[in-house]
């Protein structure tokens, strides 16, 4: 085990680290007591999140959740994770945020002098770098206002950097006006099931939502399943439930969150056959979409899109007060709103030889390589050949 505790400064902040599970899962009480305080709060950074995403994706990394101590008060928690992996078939070891990739939010969790906490944490990270190659934080959330002294730090320290790209994440609010929605999505909804009607197709439809502490979860990951299998996704192997390891932190995480009432969960069925689901997750009054999947064998009839307008105009009478698509920028999603909020990305480099040339090859060579399409093809191939990341 290590546990490791630094003062930065003398009766004020301190630092303690923590990378054994166990130590981790004792944490509990204090790790959701800072997160309802934090602009970060979110259901991906729950600690129930995060032990699933540990349990099942990190097996022999090296964790570094880091809690940073003002006084007696915890005041800031960095959920990372050092990854041995591939990058550009060279082998690194990255500091990443613990769910990077299966989550769709990812940040520190802060409360309390974000700039100081900040730069406790990052001058930790300078104090092990032999540990590490580089630092890639991702989906950082522009309105928690952490990326602003993230980008301070590293400017003021001249640390060689990749910002971005800035990515959309779509949502719905509605706050604002929940009748103006229920109207607005019934009639879209309406005008979808008279077109199917114009053209002479009976459907016997039925919407279903669960969002109560009562769910069945292994009844839920069950139709899931099955639909998913049935779907473009589960013909390419990229649905959440084609692969073992995803599979099996989504049935864990369904049974959790169904305990939390976390889950919100809508079907579509066809004469009693499940053809269509949307998974959500429903935390702090806010649905965050996680998965949606359709039957291919019902395309004809828009089933995804129909599920996701009975959902949304379900949303505004059900007293939700915000539908987050989550990240992604497809062009359905913009057919519905024009709110977005923008999350980042930011790449550090320390200034070593190794370090350097990974630096050279994302920056400049990779650009290049994406402007001539054969090299490109070529070096995804390679790529997909060599299992590189």
């Amino acid at each position: 085990m290590r546990y490791i505790t630094k003062y930065i400064k003398a009766d004020m902040m301190k630092i303690t680290e923590i990378s054994e599970y166990k130590k981790f899962m004792d944490c509990k009480p204090e790790w959701e007591n800072l997160l309802s305080r934090s602009r970060a709060d979110n259901v991906f950074l729950t600690h129930d999140w995060i032990a699933g995403c540990i349990k099942h994706f990190y097996a022999g990394d090296r964790l570094l959740i880091l809690n940073v101590f003002d006084g007696a008060d915890l005041a800031g928690i960095a959920p990372l994770v050092i990854k041995k992996s591939g990058y550009f078939g060279l082998p690194v070891r990255t500091v990443s945020f613990i769910g990077t990739s299966i989550s769709d939010r990812m940040d520190f969790i802060l409360d309390g002098d974000k700039k100081e906490i900040i730069k406790v944490i990052f001058d930790h990270l300078e104090s092990i770098r032999e540990e590490w190659d580089l630092i890639d934080l991702q989906e950082l959330a522009g309105y928690t206002g952490n990326l602003e002294y993230i980008e301070s730090y590293v400017k003021e320290k001249r640390f060689v950097n990749i910002a971005g790209p800035v990515k959309k994440s779509f949502f719905i609010n509605f706050d604002k006006d929940k009748d103006f929605f229920v109207r607005k999505f019934s009639k879209k909804l309406e005008e979808r099931l008279k077109k199917i009607n114009n053209k002479g197709i009976s459907l016997n439809l039925e919407f279903q939502r669960y969002t109560s502490g009562d769910i069945n979860a292994e009844e839920i990951f069950s139709k899931a399943q099955n639909i998913e299998d049935n779907s473009w996704k589960g013909k390419n192997e990229s649905g959440i439930f084609s692969k073992d390891g995803t599979r099996n932190f989504h049935r864990e995480i369904l049974d959790k969150f169904s305990r939390n009432k976390w889950i919100d969960f809508s079907i579509l069925t066809l004469d009693k056959k499940p053809i269509a689901y949307i998974y959500n997750y429903l935390y702090g009054g806010r649905s965050y979409n996680y998965s949606v999947a359709f039957d291919k064998n019902h395309s004809i009839i828009s089933a995804g899109t129909m599920l996701m307008l009975w959902a949304l105009k379900d949303s505004g009478s059900k007293g939700i007060s915000e539908f987050d698509f989550a990240r992604g920028e497809d062009s359905w999603k913009t057919k519905l709103t024009q709110n977005f909020r923008e999350h980042n990305r930011v790449r550090i480099f320390k200034d070593e030889a190794y370090s350097k040339v990974l630096y050279i090859l994302q920056s400049r060579i990779m650009p290049c390589f994406k402007n001539i399409k054969i090299l490109h093809s070529m070096w995804m191939k390679i790529k997909d050949i060599l299992k590189w990341e």
